[in-house]
């Protein structure tokens, strides 16, 4: 039992179901065929046995009337006589053996066929009582007639049938024969291929220590191009991730660049945004100089005069804030935490508010209080300032008087919706897939580098796993970001 486990069924246990379904059809034709054959050859065989069974009858009863009357004439006649007699009956009625006894039962004369086998399985014997010619109630026994044929057509049916299921068998059991070297030289072996394979990562190690390989062997050729396979992933992955540390390390370089490039027009728009605090902080010193000569300042007036001055210095103050944190790598790095969308916009207007008043350009905002994302808003605040300066040009190149820039945040989905749209009249539709290209741009090279849609959507995309897009709208450009919502797990605000 133990070694019919491990040649058979351990061996079974490897295929696939497909391939059991197979064999078991087979073995099932098989036994189907030769149920069928042993069958058919049993009613044939019966059926023949019967026909000459039926055949020799009437011969026997044909013959004994003529054995009866010569024997009754020549029964003293000598034996050769009588071999004679019977040799021209076996003739006559084409048998194989005819004899004849006396009544008691001794060999009297008997003639074979040279073909004649005894106790042959295919010879049909027939005895039949010779009587003498008398009349019924006078006649005497004289002896017992015995005649055999035999079915040589029956017999060679069943040589051939015997020649066929011993091939049939030959070739059934071959075909098995087979089937076992094949599972165990090639889909055991496979399906432990498979077996060391199915968790195979790139950067694991194929050993194969299961087997002994043979250069000859076609699961040599298997085995070794798996570890030529295995070889090459493990190189794409090596050039994939040199790759990716260059596409980062060149995304890095131009996100620096960007805020480079964008902190000269923040400088100015800073300069612009002091110009009003410092007025009034010159303006209030003025006052409390001159009051104070004529002796008009009191402790009220003067707590009043210091707490403006405090206000307009925490502005300026805020103001600064805000920029060094756009331009400090390490805060972004640091800073990775929720914030409010609405904080973002607020802060991205505060830096361009004069850019606005000097434009003579007007914002209208709609903030869901309730957008919160996970990253460092000073980022998000970067890719806002981005697409508002492109705002900006737009509404400027077209010389409309009433520039209006419209931002609107809203939840669907689990994510923030940021839209951001202008009348500027919108650009040409033919652009559209190369807008966030980089170095793409429709200005004049001395007033645009073609980076900042592209870190934009590096921004969003990489840094945010979010999504941007933008559409024609009737008044001009329309700019949609999908940033996921801050989960409950991550860092509170």
């Amino acid at each position: 039992m133990t070694i019919l486990h491990k040649k058979f069924i351990k061996s079974l246990s490897a295929i696939s179901l497909q391939r059991k379904l197979f064999m078991f059809i087979v073995f099932a034709l098989s036994l189907i065929i030769v149920t069928g054959g042993i069958f058919i050859y049993k009613l044939v065989n019966d059926t023949f046995m019967q026909s000459e069974k039926t055949h020799i009858e009437i011969i026997a009863e044909s013959l004994s009337p003529r054995v009866s009357v010569w024997y009754f004439i020549n029964s003293h006649a000598d034996r050769s006589e009588m071999d004679e007699f019977l040799k021209q009956m076996l003739i006559v009625y084409k048998l194989e053996y005819i004899a004849f006894k006396d009544k008691n039962g001794r060999l009297v004369s008997e003639s074979k066929t040279s073909k004649y086998i005894a106790e042959d399985s295919y010879n049909i014997e027939y005895k039949k009582e010779i009587y003498t010619p008398e009349d019924d109630s006078s006649k005497n026994f004289m002896g017992t007639l015995e005649i055999v044929n035999s079915n040589y057509m029956l017999k060679e049916l069943s040589n051939k049938y015997t020649i066929a299921g011993v091939l049939f068998a030959i070739i059934l059991t071959l075909y098995f024969y087979l089937e076992m070297r094949l599972l165990k030289g090639l889909l055991m072996p496979l399906s432990r291929i498979a077996t060391e394979i199915k968790d195979y990562m790139p950067g694991d190690n194929l050993v194969f220590k299961q087997f002994t390989l043979n250069k000859d062997d076609v699961i040599f050729e298997i085995v070794n191009g798996f570890k030529q396979m295995q070889q090459n992933i493990d190189d794409a992955m090596r050039e994939k991730a040199i790759e990716e540390e260059n596409n980062k390390a060149k995304d890095a370089f131009l996100l620096k660049q960007s805020r480079f490039i964008e902190m000269g027009t923040m400088i100015s728009n800073i300069a612009h945004q002091w110009k009003q605090p410092l007025n009034v902080v010159q303006l209030c010193i003025s006052d409390l100089t001159i009051k104070s000569m004529l002796g008009e300042v009191d402790f009220k007036y003067q707590k009043k005069i210091f707490e403006e001055i405090d206000n307009q210095v925490a502005f300026m103050s805020k103001t600064i804030d805000v920029f060094r944190n756009f331009l400090n790598e390490d805060y972004d790095k640091k800073n990775m935490k929720k914030f409010y969308i609405k904080k973002a916009v607020e802060e991205s207007l505060q830096l361009l508010d004069s850019m606005f008043d000097n434009k003579k350009i007007s914002i209208e905002v709609n903030l869901d209080k309730e957008s919160v994302a996970y990253g460092s808003i000073s980022e998000i605040e970067q890719a806002i300032l981005v697409i508002l300066h492109n705002a900006v040009d737009a509404i400027v190149g077209s010389g409309k008087k009433n520039g209006k820039i419209t931002i609107e945040c809203m939840i669907e989905d689990k994510n923030n919706i940021i839209k951001i749209q202008d009348n500027g009249g919108g650009f040409d539709d033919g652009i559209v897939d190369k807008i966030f290209d980089a170095y793409f741009t429709t200005k004049h090279p001395s007033q645009g580098t073609g980076l900042g849609l592209f870190i934009t959507k590096t921004i969003v995309e990489i840094r945010f796993n979010g999504t941007i897009e933008v559409y024609n709208s009737k008044e001009g450009a329309l700019f949609v970001i999908k940033i996921p919502l801050a989960k409950e797990e991550e860092k509170n605000i």
